[in-house]
């Protein structure tokens, strides 16, 4: 049994910077703007659409950082992480949504002081509601069984600006248990809020293109 964990346990040290964050089943999701998020979709984790949402009829969005909520956050290193890491998901989102060639203007919010037009506008507004460590060293060793996993979870809307009805809700979460010798906890974050942006595109670009939601 010794020699059977030890060789499991390097198996997850060697081969294990070839596992990234994957998508999990969200938890505690909120609702937002009356909408909850509760249809599950490949891309985007839990979504929840207002009737007669038309995301092509929207040529500008404007993104917000979003505040950390989780209560793990408990002092100033846990803040100072939280805050880089809203920077990091917020500068994504804005890369990701001008990927998508939906919007002829994607503004961030923390670079550029920003008043709706007369063009129909959406603001992106959230909240990142799990942001855990776990450890690196259980992920190093028994990184292969999910051990010590670090978890990243965000809840979006995109509000629309001359209503400020809520058109759209979503809430993703991603865990990573594997990664060289664990992976650091700020890369296993990073990959999980771009991944987070991207598959969010994609799925905006698919509901562009009247997909409905779905696995």
């Amino acid at each position: 049994m010794t020699a059977r964990f030890v060789i499991v346990a390097l198996l997850a040290i060697l081969f294990g910077g070839c596992y990234g964050a994957f998508q999990v089943a969200p938890d505690n999701v909120q609702s937002a703007g009356g909408l909850t998020p509760n249809v599950e979709d490949k891309d985007a984790g839990l979504v929840a659409l207002a009737s007669g949402f038309d995301i092509k009829s929207y040529k500008v969005i404007a993104v917000e950082k979003f505040p950390v909520t989780d209560p793990a956050i408990k002092d100033d290193e846990d803040r100072r992480k939280a805050a880089a890491m809203s920077t990091i998901l917020q500068n994504e989102l804005v890369r990701r949504l001008r990927d998508t060639g939906l919007f002829t203007r994607v503004v961030n919010l923390s670079e550029t002081e920003f008043q709706p037009g007369a063009e129909k506008t959406l603001r992106l507004q959230g909240v990142i509601t799990r942001l855990g460590e776990g450890s690196q060293a259980a992920r190093a060793f028994m990184g292969l069984y999910g051990a010590g996993a670090a978890r990243a979870q965000a809840e979006m809307r995109f509000v629309d600006t001359q209503s400020g009805t809520t058109q759209l809700a979503t809430a993703d979460r991603r865990k990573a248990s594997m990664g060289f010798f664990g992976g650091d906890t700020k890369d296993h974050w990073k990959e999980s809020f771009d991944d987070m942006a991207r598959d969010l595109g994609k799925f905006l670009v698919r509901l562009s293109n009247g997909q409905a939601p779905g696995k």
